[in-house]
Order: C-alpha cells, then structure tokens, then sequence
C-alpha cells in the first residue's frame, strides 16, 4: 500500500481520480435517494472496487496481461453458463427483465459481460501488439473473430447495449495499432449498408424482405418507433421510461432540487440502473448534469495523454482500448437517457448501481494508473510506425 501511495504522488492522474471519487460519489448519493439499502451496499461495491483498483495498479500490466487470455476465456465460460441458464434451469441464473445476464451469489450477483469488456481489452491489445498482418484487409478477420465470440455470446443473453461497446473499443484499438483507415472505413461502410436488410428482414408488408428471418426483435422495432412518436399510448408504453427520464431531467431546472429529493425519478424504471443520469438531473440540475459530463471529460483526457506518451506497445493499446470502452459506454448509455438513441440497456460507469459494473470501471481505472506510472524504455522507432509500403 505504501508503494501504491509513493507511485501516486509521483503521478499526474490526480484529476482522474477526482473525477472518478466525484461520479462515484453521485452515482451513490442517488442510489441511496432511491433505496437506502441498495445505497449502503452500492458501498460495499465500492469498498470491492477500490482493492481490485489498486491490485490492478500495483502489479505490472504486462504481467497482468499475459493472463489475459484466462480472464477472457473465464468469461466466457460464465457468459455461457448463463446462456445455458436460459434453457434449462440452473444454480443462479434466473430471468431478469427478459434477459439472463446475471448469476446469482447469494446477497450478491455477478454480470460476466462486464468482466469479458476489461479480457477483451487486454486480449485485443496482446494480440496487436505482437503482430502486424492486420494491416491487411484479410488479416483485420482474427481480430473481428476475437470480438465477435463474446458479442455473440452477450446478445444470446440476450444484452445488446453491452454487446454494442464491443465496436468502437475494437475499431479504436486497430486505428491505434495502425491498421489502415481505408480498410477499416470499408468495413464500416458495409455494416450501415447491411442496415437496411438488417431492419427490414422478416417485417411484414414488405416484398421479398417478410418472408426472410426476423433479425430485429419487436420490442426493438418499437423502441426505435417510440423515439419519434408522440402518440400518448407510445409514450406510456414503450417509451414511457425514457419520457419519465426527460420529465425528471427538465424537473431540476438550473441547480436542481437537492440531494436525496426524486419525486419525478421514482417513476423511472430501472432508475438507479441504466437511467441514473435523470436522477442526478433532478437533484443537482443543469449545472450538476453538465458537472458530470466535465468529469467524464477529465478522465478520457488524461487517458488519452497516458496513452499518448506511452511507447511500449501494449501499454498505449490498454489505455486506446479502455478510454473506447469507458467513452463508449457512458456516450450510449447518455444518449438513451436524453432520448437520442433506443433503450439499449447500458450502465454508466462509476455511477449507476452494481458491482459488476463499478468494478469492472475501476479494474479499467487500475490498469490505467498501472500504465501511466510503469512506462519501460523502448528502443527503436516509435510503435506502430509502418511504411508506405506495408
């Protein structure tokens, strides 16, 4: 502990870990404004978080990465037990909310998907780092196939938000890494030219399309419809928790209604969950809306700085991969919240409720410390510096 204090005060992410001390700190101040029993243990979380941030930071990150492949291959092997529990009845899984994401222990549960988005980092950045043939277009397959298993294996639970932070984590890390622009804006190009066939495979009505398989879920159609509807029943139906959340939001005016006062958000499903940014709107107001946003800043800026001035190649990318999966996760789960993109189901990280979710952020915030602070000298040209040619 006296090593982690030193390595510290000879550190320039004090303003990180202020932001992150200040997203906690509001996401429990909410939690505990809903349920002041899911507030203290939102505490425990925290206390759980803490020790897995300063293991995470404590041991070098090159030698926790060469285990990479074990935590990505252990969450895996949990995802897929809780897909198992979604067929035939197994020991803590159960269904939540249509999906069979979690597994139960006792007072507590764990999300394997949260613990599979810090393996992929790690995996993707080994992977990279010792190869360059993704800088062709068949050699970007190996790694697409690397986040395509647990992306499968996530929206068989079924759990799209979390499945979708898979993709600018992936796309981030190769720009990184050096694969060529051209290539990876092909492949981005046939994904929204797919979108179409995608959404209109299986609807009814449509010529040629409805007799195809139904890749998009119903439900999901109607969230996308609801966005833009302002039909009263859709707004009391499918898009009722997202016009809660704006009606809790718009509540808080300039300065908000003070901690602990949520009339407004207590009728917002999964309130301290996926829509705690509504809370935090009605109690702190614009102003603390806007403060939250500024620390999220705070903390991909000096992610980005630690990645930038890292040379070892598997540092930079750890850093690339998780400033991706945090700025990902929280621009998703802000969208849906202000009503800008469908109900996906995505946490805010730091803040909203969970164990799952809170540890799996400061795992991420470990390893960034752990490589802003252990910066090995490398010899030779900068990384990931190619040729013309290659």
């Amino acid at each position: 502990m006296l090593r982690f204090i030193r390595q510290l005060s000879l550190s320039r992410v004090w303003p990180m870990l202020a932001a992150v001390a200040f997203l906690t700190a509001l996401g429990v101040i909410s939690i505990y404004a809903d349920s002041p029993a899911a507030g203290k243990k939102q505490l425990i979380f925290f206390a759980i978080a803490t020790g897995c941030l300063v293991l995470f930071q404590m041991v070098d990150y090159r030698i926790i990465g060469t285990y990479g492949i074990v935590f990505y291959s252990g969450s895996a092997v949990l995802i897929l037990y809780t897909i198992v529990g979604s067929v035939v009845r197994v020991p803590g899984v159960t269904n939540r909310n249509g999906a069979f994401n979690w597994i139960d222990f006792g007072p507590f549960s764990l999300q394997p998907s949260e613990l599979m988005k810090v393996a992929f980092v790690m995996v993707m950045a080994r992977y990279l780092r010792w190869r360059s043939n993704y800088r062709t277009a068949a050699g970007l397959l190996p790694p697409f196939l690397l986040a395509a298993g647990p992306m499968l294996l996530i929206l068989k639970q079924p759990d799209l938000g979390t499945a979708l932070i898979f993709i600018p984590t992936l796309f981030a890390m190769l720009f990184a890494a050096g694969a060529k622009l051209r290539h990876l804006l092909g492949v981005a190009g046939l994904a929204f030219a797919c979108g179409p066939l995608i959404w209109l495979s299986g609807l009814p009505g449509v010529p040629v399309f409805s007799h195809g398989p139904s890749l998009i879920k119903n439900y999901q159609r109607d969230r996308v419809y609801a966005m833009f509807s302002d039909d009263p029943e859709m707004l009391e139906g499918t898009g009722m928790q997202q016009q809660k959340a704006l009606i809790a939001i718009g509540s808080g005016g300039l300065f908000g209604k003070g901690p602990m006062n949520i009339p407004a958000g207590r009728r917002i499903p999964e309130r301290s969950n996926d829509m705690i940014f509504a809370l935090i709107g009605e109690q702190f107001g614009l102003v603390g809306s806007l403060l939250t946003i500024a620390a999220y800043g705070v903390i991909f800026v000096v992610a980005i700085e630690i990645g930038g001035s890292t040379r070892e190649p598997f540092g930079r990318l750890v850093a690339v991969g998780i400033v991706a999966m945090l700025a990902g996760q929280a621009f998703v789960n802000l969208l849906v919240v202000t009503k800008l993109m469908p109900v996906t189901g995505v946490t805010l990280p730091f803040v909203s409720s969970g164990g799952s979710s809170l540890i799996a952020s400061y795992l991420s915030i470990g390893l960034l410390l752990n490589v802003g602070q252990k910066r090995p000298i490398v010899m030779g040209k900068r990384v990931f510096e190619f040729e013309e040619s290659d």
